[in-house]
């Protein structure tokens, strides 16, 4: 027979009251077993339900021509160029384009490991359907992490349900692909392992999540100092070490390397300075400046958004979620406002942190609640509020949260979003048979819009660049102008391309217009030159 055992507290009603103040009874190790296997079953459907959901509704965006060159089309070029020999090679987005490494924008070589898959699945829906199985993965860290801190697999399985309803999660899913997506869960997979004690396993995560993005190495820094703390040990720290030196690696050497010169990203902090060292030190010597960021009205709503979702428990951990304050910075004292947006993908390195303390917030509030607030848990009264209740309230909220904020199609009064959301409209049929004309393998310029689907060749310019190119899309129902939308330059740099006489126009339906090259050696009736804004280094938010 299994067996129970408690805290040791009796039961008793306290006068005045609303709750009863019970034992805290604590599963036998043969109950929680059993229960573990059992509620394992619900996680894991939940995150088999999560993985289809997503990737069906990616899959509906990406036929809608709701993604585009920057920034699904990047990743597909860069995975293309590498399954064919040339490594994470990408056309830039400048004014005069060039091929580049991608390193040469971000130091996340995990893209890499997709060039195999892409031999048998060509097509960025790949990248998509990857992407969201890999993020349900994340459930099954989520769940053994709030079981072991909470001893409660029911819990365990509501907190683990509230992860996957987390609405800036499916949103991570659909904004597009990114590589930082991936590190969501591989740092939910370190994070447990850490706390587990179990190094090398950690650090086989560690090393996945450090290879997706140049800034994940900082917030590793940041969680070695943090287990180092928690766990009363100085080994953590050389996790700290490593992951300063890699950050530093990536941000002062490859990017430069691969660029000549430092990351255009670095333009979203004019107002701290020109380089990375020098916006860091400006951002510290400056606190009166970077706390009047910090405090500003779009921040206070992007952290509301984030932590009401999960309950609120998040602050109950505070140093926990402070493993991530690298990425509130970034976030937070960027110029760019879709880093403060839980719509878009600069949410991936919070995600992680967010979630782990709310679990811990959920058992210091179960304490709390117990009478034992800033004492230890063996010297609780007892228990006021269950841990599987206290669970299924933030599963609740998750819930709401997906409702009122988040992408699920609910269809419903009140609901973010339903089903027109992902349909496709007739602009999308032209737009398909435009590109259809396109053979493969060509140099292109496109819309920015439509600059996913022609993304996996070589070559790919986006408009309004067209010199080199064989094939030239534009939409008029979306005016880009590289990544951003804007009528009158749109219209000119259109302009220039109909009287340019070495294209000449195949395709003209709904403002969709195919242009083919016709004469290489003919010489433009206008020469273009007005071509003079840079496009920027932000990503155009997707619809």
């Amino acid at each position: 027979m299994s067996r129970r055992r408690t805290n040791g507290a009796r039961f008793e009603q306290q006068s005045g009251g609303l709750l009863l103040l019970g034992q805290a009874v604590e599963l036998g190790e043969r109950e929680m077993r059993m229960m573990m296997r059992r509620r394992a079953l619900y996680v894991i459907g939940g995150a088999i339900i999560f993985a289809v959901v997503y990737a069906l509704l990616s899959w509906l965006k990406y036929r809608a021509y709701m993604d585009a060159r920057y920034d699904l089309g990047n990743m597909v070029q860069a995975v293309y160029n590498t399954a064919h020999g040339h490594f994470l090679e990408i056309t830039t987005g400048d004014v005069e384009p060039r091929q580049m490494s991608r390193l040469g924008s971000h130091v996340d070589p995990i893209l890499a490991l997709f060039a195999l898959p892409w031999l048998v699945w060509p097509s960025p829906v790949m990248l998509l359907v990857a992407q969201a199985a890999i993020v349900a993965t994340g459930a099954w860290p989520s769940f053994r992490l709030a079981t072991r801190v909470t001893r409660d697999p029911s819990a365990g399985a509501m907190l683990a349900g509230a992860y996957l309803l987390y609405p800036a999660l499916g949103f991570l899913v659909l904004n597009e692909f990114h590589p930082v997506a991936l590190a969501t869960p591989l740092l939910l997979w370190a994070f447990l392992y850490m706390e587990e004690g179990r190094w090398l396993r950690a650090a086989v995560f560690l090393v996945l999540a450090a290879a997706c993005k140049e800034t994940v190495p900082l917030v590793i820094a940041f969680m070695g100092a943090y287990f180092a703390l928690r766990k009363r040990s100085p080994w953590p720290i050389v996790v700290t070490a490593l992951g300063a030196a890699w950050f530093a690696s990536a941000v002062w050497v490859v990017i430069p390397h691969y660029n000549g010169g430092q990351s255009a990203f670095i333009a979203r902090y004019g107002d701290y300075g020109s380089g990375a060292g020098e916006v860091a030190k400006n951002a510290v010597l400056n606190p009166v400046q970077t706390a009047r960021d910090f405090l500003s009205a779009s921040n206070l709503r992007y952290w509301l958004r984030l932590l009401w979702p999960l309950g609120f428990t998040s602050v109950l951990s505070p140093l926990t979620v402070l493993i991530a304050l690298p990425e509130y910075a970034l976030n937070a004292l960027s110029t760019t406002v879709y880093q403060r947006r839980i719509e878009f993908h600069y949410t991936a390195l919070e995600i992680p942190f967010l979630y782990a303390a709310a679990v811990l917030g959920v058992m210091r509030l179960w304490r709390w609640l117990g009478g034992g607030f800033r004492r230890a848990e063996g010297r609780m009264k007892g228990e006021r509020v269950s841990r599987s209740t206290l669970a299924l309230l933030v599963l609740a909220c998750a819930l709401a949260g997906n409702y009122f904020l988040g992408p699920l199609p609910f269809s419903l009064p009140g609901a973010a979003y339903d089903g027109s959301d992902y349909a496709r409209t007739s602009h999308d049929v032209a737009l398909d048979e435009a590109i259809a004309l396109i053979p493969d393998g060509v140099a292109v310029s496109a819309n920015n819009n439509a600059g996913a689907q022609l993304a996996a060749r070589r070559v790919a310019y986006i408009f309004p660049y067209f010199e080199g190119a064989d094939w030239v899309i534009v939409d008029q129902r979306h005016p880009f102008y590289y990544d951003k939308e804007d009528e009158a330059l749109h219209a000119q740099a259109l302009g220039q391309l109909v009287l340019d006489r070495r294209f000449q126009s195949v395709y003209a339906k709904d403002g969709v217009l195919v242009f083919k090259r016709v004469d290489a050696a003919g010489e433009p009736e206008s020469p273009p030159d007005a071509v003079t804004s840079s496009p920027g280094a932000d990503a155009s938010p997707s619809p």
